[in-house]
């Protein structure tokens, strides 16, 4: 804790708050936290304690059906401050250096004369990175030098009683907080590093990690080269089908995608993807962990160890959550204060194949929390609606009695327009498409996905699941409901060609100019915004 917020907490204790006087009228203060990585079922149940969430949640709106627009933490953001999804603002993975001009809920709260400013955990959220370009409004706007060195939750949260304090609590006053933590790597502090978890990791009957298959990025490939020595026959067999050179098929053994035959066609290289796949299970058995990322996993047997350490993560940024909100209720803020709390995407821990990552368009991938708190705007309540990460700006400026931008898609969740009966959500660079509604959920493939033996697609794949039934997504329907599929995939490529996509995915894959104004009115028409 910073010198200068231990200092005004200890004067809120003493009675002596900082100046908070309203600069003009009610002088809102508006707070936006995305904590990454947060899974909706980590909160308010029983895997994880988070009292200071549950509290905001039963004195506010909680809505218990809420998603991100992509499973990508940089698309996710930009989609939340534009209320626009990835195929509008065209930020299609976190190394995107460009993007499609969009209002942002920044520049619409500067030009209502609030003060904005932003404080992130991750470099790749911060100023020196494309979103340091797109919100200039932000000042200041903080984040981490290094990628390799992100800022924790309590270390953010000073920054941010720091700068409230400092003045800003007299408003009107809009912040963007980002809590890094859970993302990888799991590292709660103490106490909660061991909140969920009392075993030994490296011991076990069972060696649970010999059939985990982790992503590559989780693993240090920096010795694949001399490893893949140990292959040549499939090494030249990855370069003469393909005719590539060795960098190209090294790239190929990790994300063996153009072996994968499109849907309804004969698999052409199945001999040689076997063969990959035992490649794969020499690699992982000889690569070290990524240190800076996976480093602590290394010796570990039993997978409920990084389970607990995420759960760890959960209450720990739950108590810096608390923090914020005790500094509120000190400083007699709480009038004043609209707080929204949500994720950028999930995380999966083993669901479908999934470890510590969070790619694919799975619904623990896509359920995040969102609770909004505004003592005297908001009543509590809990909402089953369905919210987006697009509704996160319109809501903002709705409770605030501003008009949204004309480009933004979403809606005001506390307004008078219902929730449009169908949404989409996407995945790093346009690979995966997704349409939900009601209970059917459908997502296709427009680009080669490969995780792991698990999990991996090939272009044009369609997948069919009934949430009602099947809520954890085990089996397809695709196949035993084509009157659906049909229905869903008309409406999928109609949203995919007012966003300027086409239906097998072309304008994710480049910089596209500006959505015109017409295409929210088509949007609207066809059911997708209010």
């Amino acid at each position: 804790m910073s010198v200068r917020v231990a200092l005004l907490l200890l004067a809120a204790v003493a009675g002596c708050t900082p100046d908070c006087t309203p600069t003009a009228g009610d002088a809102p203060i508006v707070i936006l936290v995305t904590i990454d990585t947060m899974r909706a079922d980590h909160v308010g149940g029983a895997r994880t304690r988070t009292p200071h969430l549950d509290r905001l949640a039963a004195e506010g709106a909680r809505f218990t059906e809420a998603y991100a627009a992509s499973s990508v933490t940089v698309p996710s953001h930009l989609s939340m401050l534009t209320s626009r999804p990835m195929a509008g603002h065209r930020v299609t993975s976190n190394h995107a250096q460009t993007a499609a001009p969009s209002e942002t809920l920044p520049a619409r709260l500067a030009a209502a004369g609030y003060r904005t400013a932003g404080f992130v955990g991750a470099l790749h959220l911060g100023p020196t990175m494309l979103l340091g370009r797109l919100l200039p409004e932000l000042k200041p706007f903080e984040g981490p030098a290094r990628a390799s060195v992100p800022r924790h939750a309590e270390e953010t949260m000073d920054r941010v009683l720091d700068w409230l304090g400092g003045g800003a609590c007299r408003g009107p006053s809009f912040a963007w907080v980002h809590l890094w933590d859970p993302h990888m790597p799991y590292a709660p502090p103490a106490p909660f590093d061991r909140a969920y978890y009392d075993g030994d990791p490296q011991r076990g009957d069972e060696d649970a990690f010999a059939n985990a298959q982790l992503d590559w990025i989780l693993y240090d490939t920096s010795r694949l080269r001399g490893t893949l020595k140990r292959h040549p026959t499939v090494m030249r067999g990855l370069k003469r089908a393909f005719a590539v050179n060795n960098r190209t098929a090294r790239n190929m053994v990790l994300y063996p995608t153009p072996l994968l035959a499109p849907p309804g066609l004969p698999e052409p290289h199945a001999d040689l993807l076997t063969a990959v796949r035992d490649v794969h299970r020499d690699l992982r058995s000889r690569l070290p962990y990524n240190p800076p990322l996976a480093g602590f996993l290394t010796g570990v047997r039993d997978l409920a160890y990084p389970r607990a350490l995420y759960a760890g993560e959960v209450s720990y940024v739950d108590r810096e959550i608390g923090r914020l909100r005790d500094a509120i209720d000190a400083w007699g803020l709480a009038p004043r204060t609209i707080l929204l709390v949500t994720g950028d995407h999930g995380e999966g821990l083993g669901d479908h194949g999934v470890h510590f990552n969070h790619v694919g368009l799975w619904e623990e991938m896509l359920r995040v929390p969102l609770i909004v708190w505004a003592p005297g705007r908001v009543a509590p309540a809990v909402r089953p609606d369905v919210a987006t990460g697009l509704d996160v700006a319109p809501t903002l400026l709705g409770l605030l009695h501003l008009p949204p931008a004309a480009s933004m898609e979403g809606r005001d969740l506390f307004g008078s327009a219902a929730p449009p009966p169908t949404f989409v959500a996407e995945a790093v660079k346009g690979s995966q498409v997704m349409l939900r509604e009601g209970p059917w959920k459908l997502v296709r493939t427009l680009d080669g996905v490969w995780v792991n033996d698990a999990f991996h697609r090939a272009p044009g794949e369609v997948e069919l699941y009934d949430l009602s039934s099947d809520p954890e997504e085990r089996t397809s329907r695709s196949a035993a409901d084509p009157a659906v599929v049909a229905e869903l995939s008309a409406r999928l490529d109609a949203w995919l060609a007012a966003h300027g996509v086409g239906p097998d995915g072309a304008g994710y894959r480049e910089t596209a100019p500006p959505v015109a104004r017409p295409v929210a009115d088509r949007l609207r028409a066809l059911g997708y915004a209010e």
